[in-house]
């Protein structure tokens, strides 16, 4: 698996995704809630569509996208110790946004896969 994976971190096969972390809120002077900043920043990594716990079925998870058939709301991304995503965080990539589900530590591999859910309510403002 190691070496398929470092194969797969060739900078052809990298996506370019956009990460958004969402800062923690606080109270004002007045005592009024004040939301917290989300912050972008550029992530690089592999996405494939799916994961190992989805059933893709048919009929359920079937979505029809720009340039073909998607048939799953989830996201397996893997991506090297150099880029590092929180489970608060969003994930931007191909524009749709995607909750962080899941971090999985392959540190003796050199890199880490996430589970990423499709968002669909979710928009940096």
């Amino acid at each position: 698996m190691a070496i398929q994976m470092q194969r797969a971190f060739n900078a052809r096969m990298l996506s370019r995704m956009t990460k958004h972390t969402v800062l923690a809120g606080s109270y004002d002077a007045d005592n009024n809630w004040v939301g917290g900043q989300i912050v972008p920043s550029l992530i690089f990594g592999v996405v494939k569509a799916g994961n190992k716990f989805s059933q893709f079925d048919e009929g359920i998870s079937k979505r029809v996208e720009d340039g073909g058939t998607r048939l799953s709301d989830y996201l397996s991304v893997y991506m090297q110790n150099k880029f590092v995503l929180e489970l608060a965080d969003k994930v931007e990539w191909n524009g749709k946004y995607y909750n962080v589900l899941q971090k999985s530590d392959e540190d003796q591999y050199g890199f880490t896969s996430y589970i990423a859910e499709r968002s669909e309510n979710w928009s940096p403002s």
